[in-house]
């Protein structure tokens, strides 16, 4: 791969060798580039440049990643391409929930037929915490703040798969605008794997709730 690179220094010049290095940092570092966001025109030109397209997938593929492009849509972002599950970063419970909320906006915007420029879903925080509290209201786990949905929210915008807003003091609220890619991260059905965790929620609280207090699993002595 340093070959490749060079090769491409050679022919294209040290500022286009720069260039694409900057690119595959960004997409290590952020997961997405999207061609839409402030200061990322040169790494997405970069990353759809048909010059570049062998050395950035060669150099990717090389730490287990796979390069998806979307021109149509316009972005570029990477997956792991990997059979060992070990590998592949886990998310906590609170993230995953936050994630396939938001996952189930979009999906719901889309089957809509109410999604925007580039397969963008436009809502804001509020709606999308007053549905988080909606779906897990059956659960007994506690319901996030607000504040910390934000804060979940806003890694997610690091991934560059949401963009949230500046703060509206008049509506005190933000807009929030979903991004396509959701759909890679979140999986299937996002709105149904909410359901089927409080639905297992519910079963384990009930569980709980019918156990005597002679029951060994409670603790007590038989």
């Amino acid at each position: 791969m340093l070959a490749e690179f060079e090769e491409i220094e050679a022919r294209h010049g040290a500022e286009k060798g720069a260039d694409l290095r900057k690119a595959c940092r960004y997409l290590l570092r952020h997961q997405f580039a999207y061609a839409g966001d402030r200061g990322v025109a040169t790494v997405y030109n970069t990353l759809t440049d048909g010059r570049f397209r062998n050395a950035v997938d060669g150099l990717l593929d090389s730490v287990g990643y796979r390069v998806i492009r979307n021109a149509e849509e316009q972005w570029v972002g990477i997956l792991l391409d990997d059979d060992d599950a070990s590998s592949v970063p886990k998310l906590k419970l609170d993230e995953t929930i936050t994630l396939l909320v938001a996952a189930g906006h979009w999906q719901d915007d889309a089957d809509h037929g109410d999604l925007l420029d580039r397969a963008t879903s436009l809502t804001t925080l509020n709606v999308l915490y007053e549905r988080y509290k909606d779906l897990l209201q059956s659960a007994a786990k506690p319901a996030l703040s607000i504040a910390r949905f934000l804060d979940l929210l806003r890694e997610l915008e690091m991934r560059c798969i949401v963009d949230i807003g500046e703060y509206d003091r008049d509506q005190q609220d933000r807009e929030v605008t979903i991004r396509s890619m959701i759909k890679l991260v979140s999986g299937d059905e996002p709105l149904r794997r909410i359901e089927s965790y409080v639905k297992s929620e519910e079963v384990r609280q009930r569980s709980r709730a019918d156990r005597t207090p002679d029951d060994p699993a409670t603790g007590a002595d038989a």
